[in-house]
Order: C-alpha cells, then sequence, then structure tokens
C-alpha cells in the first residue's frame, strides 16, 4: 500500500472508523505499524474522527524549517515588491537622475 493511495482514499480515517474492505485493512494494518507519517495520521484521525482537508495535506508533507523557509520567502517578496515600486516612483518624480 503505498501513501498515494492512502492519501486518495483516507485509507488511515477510515480504517479508525471501520470503514475499510477486509482485504485493505490487512494491507493498511500491516503497512502503518512501520510508517511514522501514517501513524500520525491514524493518531490524528482518532483524536478529531475527521480526515484532514486539502490544505493541512499539503502543508502536513513539509518540515518546520521548510515552511519557515516557505513563508519567510514570501514575507520578504510581499515587502520587497511594493517597497521597491514606491522607491522607483519616487525616482521617477524626481527626475529620474
Amino acid at each position: 500500500m503505498d501513501h498515494r493511495f492512502i492519501d486518495e482514499h483516507a485509507v488511515a480515517e477510515r480504517y479508525v472508523a471501520n470503514g475499510l474492505e477486509p482485504e485493505d485493512r490487512t494491507a493498511f494494518e500491516s503497512h502503518f505499524p512501520g510508517c511514522q507519517e501514517c501513524t500520525d495520521r491514524v493518531l490524528l484521525a482518532q483524536m478529531f474522527g475527521k480526515p484532514l482537508s486539502r490544505p493541512a495535506r499539503f502543508v502536513a508533507q513539509f518540515e518546520l524549517w521548510q515552511l519557515i523557509v516557505i513563508f519567510g520567502v514570501a514575507a520578504i517578496l510581499l515587502l520587497a515588491f511594493p517597497t521597491g515600486y514606491f522607491l522607483w516612483q519616487l525616482w521617477s518624480l524626481s527626475g529620474g537622475r
């Protein structure tokens, strides 16, 4: 059983809700004890009782340091472009010298 199938079919969540076919249940039970990601999904499903949304699954695939870099770059870009545009406008108004 691969992670793409597990994600697309909400296998961990269906496992907790006893909604898997017997062969899928057996395959998942042999997979998830050795897989930290799937173990975490089962624990989350037990705690919250509902599948993760698509954005949450997207964010969950990154490490914390990667998220910090992504959001840091986005923040810099969001600040740099308006500031650069403002300075360019000031320079243009002053005659461009």
